[in-house]
């Protein structure tokens, strides 16, 4: 064939665009959703054909592969051969689930990621209010042992969607600002004089979703700080922002 004429017909291929993945367990998730299988019974033998598949595309559009990716193909392939062949008798570990456990581990992991991705963003776009401090006091590390992070994202989402439907915008207006200092000093005296409420009922009951969200990022600050503690029984409960006896160190708070 003429050199310009398979010149023209590679020109005429359409583009193909594949996803970014992070790593080969964001692969993985990927092809899980896609098939729309549950986590816990994975078809391996699609999954990994798919895979297969995925790595093969990639090196046909000379997207360089990350050792990562062939090692869990190769591992992949170990848990289909080990699937295809009878088990001995008496045992019963599924070849799938480390597997299982890792993905689960990986999508807790990505999902809390994009929750304090998302309240990260949030605080960017919050009015800040500048102010020289001196030299912060120490400061401990956010301590969130009692919460369930990704339940709060959730909390905070659904917060989200229910005060859209319930107060729908008449016209577009600027949104109001707030400064997260000032609600760190407002959640700080109601804490004080509580001692301890439900705080995603409290966010509940703010006018402004944007309010909601400053609110939230003051009460992590509280607990940043030392002067509040986050408890929460059980997944899904109700979350208390309960008083430690520790004043407020406005000093510390920076540039908030």
């Amino acid at each position: 064939m003429d050199p310009a004429a398979v010149e023209g017909v590679q020109a005429a291929r359409p583009a193909v665009v594949l996803p970014a993945f992070e790593g080969p367990l964001d692969l993985l998730l990927h092809l899980v959703r896609e098939n729309k299988v549950s986590i816990w019974d994975i078809p391996i033998a699609r999954i990994c054909d798919q895979y297969h598949a995925v790595l093969e595309r990639m090196e046909e559009l000379d997207l360089e592969l990350a050792g990562e990716f062939l090692v869990t193909a190769s591992w992949l392939l170990a848990i289909k051969s080990r699937l295809l062949l009878p088990r001995p008798e008496g045992e019963d570990d599924d070849p799938r689930a480390e597997l299982v456990e890792r993905l689960i581990e990986y999508e807790k992991v990505k999902r809390t990621a994009a929750v304090l991705a998302g309240i990260e963003e949030v605080r960017r776009g919050i009015e800040a209010v500048s102010l020289e401090a001196p030299e912060a006091p120490s400061e401990r590390e956010l301590d969130l042992a009692d919460v369930d992070i990704i339940a709060l994202g959730q909390a905070l989402r659904a917060l989200l969607e229910r005060h859209r439907r319930e107060h729908p915008p008449a016209m577009e207006v600027p949104p109001m600002r707030y400064s997260v200092r000032e609600k760190i000093v407002e959640l700080f005296d109601l804490v004080t004089r509580q001692r301890s409420f439900p705080l995603l009922s409290h966010l509940l009951t703010r006018p402004e979703r944007l309010e909601s969200v400053t609110f939230l990022v003051a009460a992590l600050e509280l607990v940043r700080l030392g002067s509040a503690e986050m408890h929460q029984r059980q997944a899904f409960a109700e979350i208390h922002l309960t008083a430690t006896g520790t004043p407020l160190a406005m000093e510390a708070l920076g540039d908030v």
